[in-house]
């Protein structure tokens, strides 16, 4: 028990010194998030720092017109890991690259931390949802195409794919434009950063219309909701 107490010793002064700076504190946490806040406004202020609120809006709504996804809410282990496979080039995002590039580690960090805290309502998609799509997106998110060997989306992405935090975003509620091109992105393109390459070839195994079907029918629900609250109704006049 003695020797036990004394092997822990050694760790007791850098927790104090850790706590005693602040570094696992409510005031770091804040101060993180405002500098996230601060680089999703404006940059980090390196040369050709681009604001990640050009594609994303301030608050994480994202632009369905041109595929730019609601991150609002998403988890900050899922957006650090996104940022950082963008980076190393296992996530095929070449415009989002350039904007990244200069971001350092705490950079990310903050970014993360920012839309992970924030929240909006969905934004207006870029033209009706097809019913006969939604109804086919439906049946294979909740039951798969077996034939196909391909599971149920819900599966990894949780009831009306709300997401399972803190790996598998929600994608409940995402702009459909987007959904549909990261299906097309995994199928043909170079995004590698699935487990185990499950979402290479479940989205090379589904048809062209069954990928727009899913991208429809997660398109056409309501975002998860926020802290134990449903985000507010969609509105053309939603805060960015």
């Amino acid at each position: 028990m003695d020797r036990s107490r004394s092997a822990m010793r050694p760790l007791v002064l850098p927790i104090f010194l850790l706590l005693s700076l602040g570094i696992f504190s409510p005031a770091h946490a804040g101060n993180l998030i405002e500098r996230g806040k601060k680089i999703a406004q404006e940059g980090n202020g390196l040369p050709g720092s681009t604001a990640c609120m050009e594609c994303h809006r301030l608050h994480g709504g994202g632009m369905p017109l041109i595929g730019s996804p609601r991150i609002a809410g998403q988890t900050k282990t899922y957006i650090e890991h996104e940022i950082l496979g963008v980076k190393a080039g296992t996530r095929y995002a070449p415009i989002m690259a350039g904007v990244v590039n200069n971001l350092s580690q705490k950079d990310i960090r903050a970014v993360a931390a920012w839309y992970a805290s924030v929240r909006t309502p969905k934004l207006p998609d870029v033209s009706p949802y097809d019913p006969s799509l939604v109804a086919l997106g439906k049946r294979i998110a909740l039951k798969g195409r077996w034939k196909k060997n391909v599971p149920a989306c819900v599966l990894c992405h949780g009831p009306e794919g709300r997401g399972i935090p803190p790996h598998f975003p929600y994608i409940k509620g995402q702009n459909k434009g987007y959904i549909l091109r990261q299906l097309i992105s995994f199928a043909f393109l170079k995004r590698a950063d699935d487990p185990q390459g499950l979402m290479r070839g479940i989205a090379r195994r589904l048809s062209q219309k069954e990928r727009q079907a899913v991208a429809e029918y997660f398109a056409s629900l309501p975002p998860p909701p926020a802290d134990g609250q449903p985000d507010p109704p969609s509105s053309r006049k939603a805060s960015p």
